[in-house]
């Protein structure tokens, strides 16, 4: 019985590719507090927050280390990682009250990780477009304007990118042709 030498069988096509990592988050850590020069969010404990007393304080201090948080880049190089198209035909009814839930699950998820922001929201034609910093962000949104007003979605993610679309399809208008009563009765 011979065995070969030198080749190995391998496994490699079972590995799976690792989702690239987020190209705006910070490789070293500030050391101290440091404050965001646009938004006022505090970075301290390994994380960002909104404290308005911490910012105050922070900003006061000529020893705090100032610049500028992932969300505020993202949004100033219109780099967004969740895009949610909305499509309805009656949009334009309900627009105030959408973009009023948007606003609601931004402020929500901002609580938790001020690094959740909506960048803007833009209306193309008929649709409109809400481009988020977060990928979780953009699923939350479709998930809400499911539960809101039913209607589908449908999540795509980008092939080895943190990037999703999310596209919501209104509610579909009923005809009265299934509720009509029979007549001669």
């Amino acid at each position: 019985m011979s065995t070969r030498q030198g080749k190995r069988y391998t496994t490699s096509y079972k590995e799976k590719e690792h989702p690239r990592q987020d190209p705006y988050a910070m490789l070293k850590a500030p050391k101290g507090p440091a404050i965001c020069r646009k938004c006022k969010a505090v970075y301290a404990d390994k994380r960002w927050d909104f404290d308005e007393a911490a910012a105050r304080k922070l900003a006061a201090s000529p020893r705090t280390q100032k610049l500028v948080c992932p969300a505020c880049q993202k949004i100033r190089d219109d780099y967004p990682e969740g895009i949610v198209t909305l499509q309805w035909s009656d949009l334009r009814s309900h627009e105030a009250e959408i973009r009023g839930l948007i606003a609601n699950v931004e402020a929500r998820a901002m609580s938790g990780n001020p690094l959740e922001r909506v960048m803007k929201v833009v209306r193309r034609r008929k649709d409109l477009e809400v481009q988020t910093t977060n990928d979780r962000l953009a699923q939350r949104i479709g998930r809400e304007l499911v539960r809101a007003y039913k209607g589908k979605v449908a999540y795509n993610w980008a092939h080895r990118d943190m990037m999703v679309r999310v596209a919501w399809q209104g509610p579909v208008p009923k005809t009265g042709a299934g509720n009509r009563e029979r007549k001669g009765k």
